[in-house]
């Protein structure tokens, strides 16, 4: 799996685990800062989906599977795309800044996602002295 390719898992990873202890330790605090209502029954099981995804994101790192690694990213930066409209229609309808931060912080997610799939390394690259190059080619995402 490529360096640029393990770093985004790792930042994923970390917003993820992030957002998942807020929604359990500081639901009220969260809704007060959003455009939608305290709902804690919902807030618990967005904590249960994130920590769900962190195993996830964490497991594919560990096992370094290239394939494995790409199939994630781009389930990721889907749900990244879905969950920063989300916000950003949340944000414009209620002026609420955690949306707003939230719309910005998944934006350039997906933006990191699709740079990062559109980078793949190539291990067939062979530099001129016939060793392995390791070298970062990009590649239209597939």
């Amino acid at each position: 799996m490529s360096q640029p390719l393990r770093w985004y898992l790792k930042v994923v990873a970390a917003l993820t685990i992030i957002s998942a202890l807020g929604q359990l330790l500081f639901p009220a605090r969260l809704a007060a800062a959003s455009a939608w209502s305290f709902a804690p029954g919902w807030q618990r099981e967005i904590a249960f989906w994130d920590l769900a995804m962190y195993i996830v994101i964490a497991r594919t790192l560990r096992a370094n599977d290239p394939i494995g690694g790409r199939t994630v990213a781009i389930a990721l930066v889907v749900l990244q795309l879905l969950v920063a409209t989300n916000h950003a229609a949340a944000a414009m309808q209620g002026r609420a800044l955690l949306n707003a931060i939230m719309a910005v912080v998944n934006s350039v997610c997906v933006a990191f996602g699709i740079l990062v799939l559109r980078m793949r390394h190539d291990p067939t690259t062979f530099d001129q002295s016939g060793q392995l190059s390791h070298e970062v080619k990009s590649h239209p995402a597939q």
